[in-house]
C-alpha cells in the first residue's frame, strides 16, 4: 500500500534539496489535475534533474533527448500552498503533488524502481 505525506512549508526548500539529490536521473511527467475535474498529462517525458523553490514558485528542471541533443525543460509552478509525496510500496518517491491556492495540483510522476512504469 502507497502513503502520502505533507511536507510542512518551512522545510520546502531543504526537502526539495534532499529531494533532488535522491530523485536525479529518474524519468517523470507532469499530470495536472483542476479543481472543477478536469485532467491533463504531459505528452513528453523527461528525466528529473531538480527542483527549488523562491517564494511560492517551485522550479522543476528535467532533461531530455531531442534527436542526439540533450536538451532541459523549465517548468515554474506559481503560487504553491502545498507539497506531498507520495510513496512506492518500495517506500521511494512516486510521485510528489503541488497544490496552488485554488486547490489545482500538478504532480509529478516519477519511474517506478518496481516495474519501470512512470
Amino acid at each position: 500500500m502507497t502513503q502520502k505525506k505533507a511536507i510542512e512549508p518551512s522545510s520546502w526548500s531543504e526537502f526539495l534539496t534532499d529531494f533532488s539529490k535522491r530523485n536525479r536521473g529518474r524519468r517523470a511527467r507532469f499530470e495536472i489535475f483542476g479543481v472543477q475535474g478536469s485532467v491533463s498529462e504531459e505528452t513528453r517525458e523527461g528525466v528529473f534533474e531538480s527542483a527549488s523553490i523562491n517564494g511560492r514558485v517551485v522550479k522543476i528542471d528535467r532533461s531530455y533527448d531531442d534527436d542526439g541533443t540533450l536538451r532541459t525543460m523549465t517548468d515554474d509552478l506559481h503560487d504553491v500552498h502545498g507539497i506531498e509525496v507520495q510513496f512506492d510500496v518500495d517506500n521511494t518517491e512516486d510521485t510528489i503533488e503541488f497544490t496552488d491556492h485554488n486547490g489545482d495540483m500538478t504532480v509529478l510522476h516519477f519511474e517506478s524502481n518496481i516495474d519501470g512504469d512512470s
